[in-house]
């Protein structure tokens, strides 16, 4: 199985995952987050990247300590409530490909109901991230940078398709981890790599963003 993705790899990996994945019910441990649609650039070719909008429950300062099954039993009853007129967060996620690595990489915006893009310590505090999943943003507005590191881990950059103001995850060591994990497991059938690819890239993934938080 390979630790690197052409870009036609890509598109076939996640066009493969859409199908497996299309339900949002959670059954086993196993689920991988699902709602995601695999979305092309109206005019070039080779652009395509999968999208899903996340409705996420508000979070306060001081409610940073909520344990993230709390906020998982709390997210099922999201949709009412959105009907009570609190208000939610609004996060636009995307997987796209990031040709310099050769992998995918993980894009989102996050929006109150005003429209208004959180800022960088309200996103860290947030229902996208499990708790403690990342530092301090100190006193940087732009980048989250892990202690003893000086590649940013979470930063500001335009989406690659769409070129609209995003935060993204750096992808610089995805191939390793990801390879890591695969060449422990076979595939479970003809023509699963690149499903099983992607979802190793999503558990990965998983480790910091909470997928299955708030509701589609």
């Amino acid at each position: 199985m390979p630790t690197i993705l052409t870009r036609a790899q890509f598109e076939q990996a996640c066009r493969r995952y859409v199908e497996a994945h299309p339900s949002s019910r959670r059954s086993d441990v196993r689920t991988y987050p699902s709602g995601w649609s695999w979305h092309e650039h109206p005019f070039i070719v080779g652009l395509g990247y999968l999208a899903r909008t996340v409705y996420l429950p508000q979070i306060a300062a001081a409610e940073a300590d909520v344990t993230n099954e709390q906020i998982q039993i709390d997210a099922e009853d999201d949709v009412a409530i959105a009907v009570n007129g609190e208000e939610r967060l609004i996060c636009q996620q995307y997987v796209v490909f990031a040709p310099t690595f050769e992998v995918p990489a993980f894009y989102f915006t996050l929006h109150d109901s005003s429209g208004s893009p959180l800022p960088l310590n309200a996103i860290v505090k947030s229902a996208l991230f499990r708790r403690h999943a990342l530092p301090s943003p100190d006193e940087n507005t732009f980048a989250l940078t892990l202690p003893d590191s000086s590649l940013a881990l979470l930063s500001q950059g335009d989406h690659p398709t769409l070129g609209t103001p995003s935060w993204y995850f750096h992808p610089c060591h995805t191939s390793e981890v990801v390879g890591e994990i695969v060449a422990e497991s076979d595939a479970r059938e003809d023509g699963d790599e690149l499903l099983r690819w992607m979802e190793v890239w999503f558990m990965i993934i998983g480790n910091i963003v909470d997928f299955f938080a708030g509701s589609e």
